[in-house]
């Protein structure tokens, strides 16, 4: 690939990019260091030079892809993430029975917290599960849905396996899955604006399960065991990556108990 043919590269993913942060273009242009005058210069077609690499690596800063995924040399949107001295493996419950989340929990009072649940977000549970389910992430318990600015993103496919008991639900009481659908509907109508759920297309963007607390930290969970991030750049990046879920949404949060209800029945 010659050097005009990158600098074409460039643009169609540049200009994919701006579609996704169009309505955070202020600060997208903050982030990345651009005026309007540069930005005009990037997205125009006519150009055929590639902008600086310091320009490059601020773009992909800011919107946490790779330069490799900008210059379209690689397919992977997210450039590799090293884990550093502030990231620690812990378990979810420790030998005198408390757990890190408790103190999570308690570091984020009074702050948002952003939350992409491994399957079904546990303060929107029942506490009677599907047939055969395991035991889920407690991220949520102990939080109260009326003191809480609580963000959910998960893939709306997570209903579709549901209401076609397929994947975890497979074998499970169709009257106990319409009970837990309604259960979320109603409690996403009740507490909205505080509680907002939003609802991805998993076919287009996959995530790992992670919630971000409030300003200070963010946490992986991989399996029995949380990866737990408190470098500034790090929550941020998370803050930025669920931000990039709530802007792709297909359902919006007050949408989702009409969305909720229609697959119901």
């Amino acid at each position: 690939m010659d050097r005009r043919d990158l600098s074409i590269a460039f643009r169609e993913r540049f200009r994919a990019l701006l579609s996704e942060v169009k309505d955070d273009l202020p600060q997208f242009l903050e982030q990345a260091q651009l005026d309007r005058s540069a930005l005009s210069q990037l997205r125009d077609p006519k150009q055929d030079r590639l902008p600086r690499a310091e320009t490059l690596r601020r773009i992909a800063q800011a919107t946490g892809v790779s330069v490799d995924w900008l210059l379209a040399l690689s397919n992977a949107r997210s450039g590799r993430q090293e884990l550093t001295q502030s990231s620690r493996l812990l378990s979810p419950s420790w030998q005198d029975g408390s757990s890190p989340l408790a103190r999570w929990h308690a570091e984020a009072a009074g702050q948002k917290i952003r939350y992409v649940p491994a399957v079904l977000p546990d303060m929107l549970s029942l506490s009677v599960q599907p047939q055969g389910a395991k035991a889920q992430e407690k991220v949520l318990t102990g939080f109260d849905l009326e003191e809480v600015d609580l963000e959910i993103a998960m893939p709306f496919q997570t209903f579709d396996l549901m209401v076609g008991q397929r994947g975890r639900w497979q074998g499970s009481d169709a009257t106990i899955i319409a009970q837990q659908i309604r259960h979320i509907a109603d409690l996403c109508e009740q507490h909205y604006p505080a509680l907002r759920l939003h609802l991805f297309d998993a076919k287009q963007f996959f995530c790992a399960p992670f919630t971000v607390f409030g300003r200070r930290r963010a946490s992986i969970y991989v399996g029995e065991a949380y990866i737990s991030v408190t470098g500034s750049d790090e929550v941020r990046y998370f803050s930025k990556r669920f931000d990039q879920l709530v802007r792709q949404a297909v359902v919006t949060p007050d949408a989702v108990p009409d969305y909720l209800q229609k697959i119901r029945e």
